[in-house]
């Protein structure tokens, strides 16, 4: 059965190749497939490798860092629930009532324009902070400090978050004192 077409041009010329032609072509042949499979099998997968190699070190550090900040945060987590269990169940503590009892151990509570209470706001819900705002008028800075120095170390965990001094311009002895102060409470569950 003779072949005809392509396939039969290719059986021709091979069988008239002499032995060491056919050797050549076949070597040409296995050099050219082993060419092709390193080109673009072999040699990307290397790259590839080589990449993934040079993250390996990075990805370490990031791993690490991640623990890292995992357990500062488990750490920072703890101390927060350390502070909200101390924190008074709510209405168990008055930071208004707080604040006229303490202006009047110092003697400040006729100098006082106002105390405003602010909305409440809820963290996590799980505890309340809740903002008063106090505005004291005509006081020395030598009576002021003693008042604000007593509110920061309250076992009540009060805190001052903004305060302003400005001295009066009639008597710049005398000065103008607005300031924030913050109470905690827990929220009911």
């Amino acid at each position: 059965m003779e072949k005809s077409g392509f396939l039969g041009r290719i059986d021709q010329f091979l069988i008239r190749l002499s032995t060491r032609e056919k050797w050549m072509l076949g070597g040409g042949g296995f050099i050219a497939s082993f060419l092709i499979v390193f080109f673009f099998l072999v040699d990307p997968t290397l790259e590839r490798m080589k990449q993934l190699d040079g993250l390996i070190p990075r990805k370490e550090r990031d791993l690490s860092e991640l623990i890292r900040l995992k357990q500062s945060f488990q750490g920072v987590s703890k101390e927060i629930d350390t502070i909200v269990d101390a924190l008074p169940e709510e209405s168990s503590f008055s930071a208004l009532s707080f604040l006229e009892e303490h202006a009047a151990k110092n003697k400040i509570k006729g100098n006082i324009a106002f105390i405003r209470p602010l909305a409440a706001q809820e963290h996590l819900s799980r505890y309340r902070e809740v903002p008063v705002e106090v505005k004291v008028e005509k006081v020395r800075l030598s009576e002021i400090i003693p008042f604000l120095s007593a509110l920061e170390n309250s076992k009540n965990r009060l805190r001052i978050k903004r305060l302003s001094m400005k001295t009066r311009f009639s008597n710049p002895d005398l000065m103008d004192v607005t300031f924030l102060v913050l109470s905690y409470e827990k929220v009911a569950s």
